[in-house]
């Protein structure tokens, strides 16, 4: 409950002490604590509850029992601090309005407007009136609203930090923000922002969620100036990339500290510390918070060990441990899932790689969900110029006909089926954690010269002609007690002619339960078709022919 006996905030304030006045609506909750928000002042409070009332009804606030607004949602636990892993599943305690960041934004706006209007400008500071003006800009939002904690990736398009929500100095929460500079450039500012508004719409548990942009200055390096940069706040995967999680299976180290440090404790001594979660515990987002925060509490000298391992990367040593039929399928489901859900809306992908697949761990499940991440090659096949004029996505992962023809250089047009060949490159990933190239990351080959290197991959990405499964795979498959299923769907997916590839719906039909799909796969021995036919067992899928 609010104290009345504190003195009020005063003007401009960020944070306001909020009395018990109707105009305040609850905007967030995370546990035992609650975001008012006043529209008239456009002022924000944060309140704190020892005690939780039992026996509220989620429609209402349970510090203040008002009727919460239109539009407020439940949130992902992943979002979402958990304070005590008891009230983690009151879904009550983990309620956003649709709108909060962009109520945060007007406050922050209104807090830090200037009390006087700007000095006119002369016509000297008209000609150097930067690109974006100031009323464009969120200044302050970022610093006023996060801390950022480290760098989870960088790639051509920006770098991504994770970061923890703040309120007041209140943790609400962990959330990864994109930096992209733009520096003076309009048009790629609206190129950017194009392809954001369009992810802002897409709502599935398979896609990475999108919450808010902004545009505000940042400063990328120490002795670099500061440019304009556009923030995009999105959904933190705890659970990191699936290259990630086959890294581990393998035996190689992570860049991510908290996921490396999930690995030692699964792989160290047999008695954890106090602030190690115990093994059977590590696969509630619970114990995966409690990991993270006693890593920032570690020593100085232990944060920096763990620091460089996340910088350079140190093995972590251990077995090759492939994955089950359960991890393949579940893994793989959710993939074409979210696949399914783009393409249903006419969009492309066009990078789908395990490094664009992020995972999160649901409470009580065994096996990550994985989300679909990395939007910066899309396209909205509705309304965009199908015209390419450069190469999309990663080129162990792209399809042959996304690639310039090696006769005379030039593109061709791409569509969905372009997106079903790097499905069946993860699909492989996922049952053999290679790629069938020398020249892959993964590959056996190696060469001194990385240009020569991405040349002579480019050439067998040309020159393969598809999967074709052996008599080993097939006793291989049989002692994985993987279903037959997954080589004749790989034959499918990387089939070298796009038109024979199945659809997203078609690959779904075959593993939903209950659903028979048919697939024409090539004849090894005559070259024409036969129909296989993928029957749903409980939670595989086997195969039998006609």
């Amino acid at each position: 409950m609010f104290d009345e006996t504190q003195s009020p905030s005063p003007n401009h304030a960020l944070v306001a002490l909020a009395p018990l006045d109707p105009d305040w609506q609850p905007i967030f909750q995370a546990s035992n604590q609650v975001v008012l928000y006043n529209p008239t002042s456009h002022a924000l409070s944060i309140c704190k509850s020892s005690t939780i009332l039992e026996g509220h009804q989620p429609s209402s606030c349970p510090y203040c029992h008002r009727p919460l607004p239109s539009g407020f949602d439940h949130l992902d636990t992943d979002d979402v601090e958990d304070i005590d892993s008891s009230r983690h599943s009151h879904p009550a305690f983990h309620s956003r309005a649709s709108n909060y960041f962009q109520l945060l934004a007007i406050a922050n706006e209104t807090s830090s407007r200037p009390s006087s209007p700007p000095p006119l400008m002369d016509d000297e500071s008209r000609r150097r009136r930067p690109t974006f003006p100031r009323e464009a800009m969120a200044e302050g939002y970022f610093r006023a609203f996060f801390q950022e904690e480290y760098r989870l990736g960088m790639g051509a398009n920006g770098s991504v930090y994770l970061c923890q929500h703040v309120l007041d100095g209140n943790p609400l929460g962990h959330f990864a923000v994109k930096k992209i500079a733009v520096g003076e450039s309009h048009s790629y500012l609206l190129t950017i922002l194009k392809e954001v508004r369009l992810l802002e719409r897409l709502h599935h548990r398979n896609i990475i969620t999108y919450h808010h942009a902004w545009l505000e200055t940042c400063q990328f390096s120490s002795f670099g100036p500061k440019v304009p940069a556009l923030h995009v706040l999105m959904q933190w995967a705890e659970g990191g990339s699936l290259d990630d999680f086959i890294d581990l299976r393998l035996g190689r180290s992570t860049r991510l500290p908290h996921i490396h440090a999930h690995a030692s404790s699964i792989s160290g001594p047999s008695s954890p510390s106090p602030s190690t979660p115990p093994a059977s515990d590590l696969h509630s987002p619970s114990a995966r918070i409690r990991a993270f925060r006693a890593m920032k509490r570690a020593p100085p000298e232990e944060r920096e060990r763990l620091r460089r391992e996340m910088e350079g990367g140190i093995g972590v040593g251990g077995a090759v441990h492939l994955l089950s039929p359960e991890e393949v399928k579940s893994l793989f489901a959710d993939v074409t899932e979210g696949l399914a859900f783009l393409h249903d809306r006419s969009i492309l992908h066009l990078d789908l790689k395990p490094g664009n697949v992020l995972l999160t761990w649901d409470e009580g499940k065994l096996i990550p969900r994985a989300m679909l991440s990395d939007f910066g090659t899309s396209r909205d096949m509705l309304h965009s110029n199908r015209n390419r004029s450069g190469n999309t996505g990663t080129l162990e992962y792209a399809s042959p006909e996304s690639l310039p023809s090696p006769q005379t250089g030039l593109l061709q047009q791409v569509d969905s089926k372009s997106d079903m060949w790097s499905l069946g490159m993860i699909l492989h990933k996922l049952l053999f954690f290679k790629l069938p190239y020398q020249y892959a990351a993964d590959g056996e080959a190696s060469v001194v010269d990385e240009s020569d290197k991405m040349s002579k991959l480019e050439m067998e990405v040309f020159d393969y002609r598809g999967f074709r499964q052996s008599p080993s795979l097939v006793t291989s498959f049989e002692s994985r007690r993987l279903p037959r299923a997954f080589l004749y769907l790989l034959e499918s997916l990387l089939n070298v002619t796009p038109s024979s590839r199945p659809s997203c719906e078609r690959v779904l039909g075959a593993m939903r339960e209950g659903r028979v799909s048919f697939f024409l796969i090539p004849s090894l021995a005559t070259g024409g078709c036969h129909p296989i036919r993928f029957i749903v067992t409980k939670n595989l899928f086997s195969t039998c022919a006609y």
